[in-house]
């Protein structure tokens, strides 16, 4: 893990924004310290830091950030993103927005939380899905609708397919 290199997700952008999941002070600190160029080495020289590696395993199972090959990997663009932009796991968004995918995407993850997590099991994410205008609002709730699907023993069975299902036209 010396050479890892880690990214905020929006989830973890999110979180340092609004402190939403009470994520603990020195987690918190970690989660505003990764930059996509600091490796494992250098976060390791962050102040009252006793188990970064239990740390940033937390922070990367929470969806709160995601693993860069090596620093040499991440260009300028990659760290400069705003929030809620894409990160790789997204496939490049259409010079055009065409509203059939757009709105396949929403269906999709309306229905899947319906059919696995009940109709009152994920109501709040249902609205925040339903009141989406673009892909990138949509992306950026993404870790919370895959969270509740993968909650659900349906949904650690047939999670891995259905995400890569809804990539495909997210």
């Amino acid at each position: 893990m010396t050479t890892a290199v880690f990214i905020k997700t929006p989830k973890g952008v999110e979180e340092v924004e609004t402190k939403a999941n009470g994520l603990s002070m020195i987690q918190r600190w970690v989660l505003i310290s990764i930059d996509g160029k600091r490796t494992f080495a250098d976060l390791k020289t962050l102040p009252r830091v006793n188990d970064l590696e239990g740390i940033l395993t937390f922070l990367e199972t929470g969806g709160y950030i995601a693993p860069v090959s090596t620093p040499a990997s991440v260009g300028s663009d990659m760290v400069k993103q705003a929030p809620n932009t894409t990160l790789s796991i997204f496939r490049p968004l259409p010079a055009t927005v065409d509203p059939k995918t757009f709105g396949m995407a929403k269906n999709f993850m309306i229905n899947t939380l319906n059919a696995f997590c009940g109709s009152y099991g994920a109501t709040a994410l249902v609205r925040s899905i339903e009141h989406c205008q673009t892909h990138e609002e949509l992306r950026a709730l993404f870790d919370r609708w895959h969270e509740d699907i993968a909650n659900t023993r349906q949904g650690q069975k047939q999670g891995k397919d259905l995400q890569k299902k809804l990539l495909d036209v997210l």
